[in-house]
């Protein structure tokens, strides 16, 4: 989580690519993940789901494993998103509110990919390789979060003596369970709304 700015597409091929562009491939290869899950999903049904040749698959990604690698990557976006534009010049409820609705949307699709390197093989070591010589993890949203709460402390608008990396590690763990519960379980059904979060982490926080 939290990534850097790394492409991790395989270089591409010589000549000209088949028919057939790339954010399509992406978006279909999203598409059957959801619907499929990873051992039902070939780049054959992704070129018939996309609308290209198989072939284009493998001009821009390499192969199966590439093009779920590329995936994996596109669902940062929320992320990437948030780190540029930061927290620091908001009030500690819209500061709040952009970190969970950054973090839920991500989880929303990443999830997905997640179970996926987890299920195969071939994925789950460029998977944890990729994590890992990016740093990306959940220690990047405590110290995000966790640095906006701390300035807010000294400005005396989060009380004082809350250990600020703490609550932003709850903060991440309940959005990570509110969108497993809606990935797994396919429902919100017991789950308080976002607004509902936001509300009661402000009443926790607030001086």
């Amino acid at each position: 989580m939290f990534p850097g700015k790394m492409d991790i597409e395989k270089a591409p091929r010589r000549g000209r690519p088949p028919s057939g562009g790339r954010e399509q491939i992406l978006t279909a290869t999203l598409e059957l993940l959801r619907e499929r899950g990873v051992a039902r999903t070939t780049t054959k049904d992704i070129a018939a789901r996309a609308g290209v040749s198989e072939g284009s698959i493998f001009y821009h990604f390499g192969d199966r494993s590439g093009v779920l690698l590329a995936v994996f990557q596109q669902v940062h976006q929320p992320l990437t998103a948030l780190r540029e534009a930061g927290l620091g010049d908001l009030d500690l409820a819209a500061a709040l509110d952009r970190f969970i609705a950054a973090l839920e949307t991500f989880l929303g699709d990443s999830l997905i990919v997640f179970y996926a390197a987890h299920a195969d093989i071939d994925l789950r070591e460029p998977v944890h390789k990729y994590l890992s010589d990016n740093q990306m993890g959940p220690h990047k949203g405590v110290e995000l979060l966790g640095g906006y709460l701390a300035a807010a402390q000294q400005r005396g608008e989060v009380r004082a003596g809350i250990d600020t990396r703490a609550a932003a590690f709850m903060i991440l763990g309940t959005c990570q369970m509110r969108m497993s519960q809606m990935t797994l379980i396919g429902n919100d059904r017991g789950l308080p709304t976002r607004k509902q979060v936001v509300e009661n982490f402000m009443a926790m926080l607030a001086p």
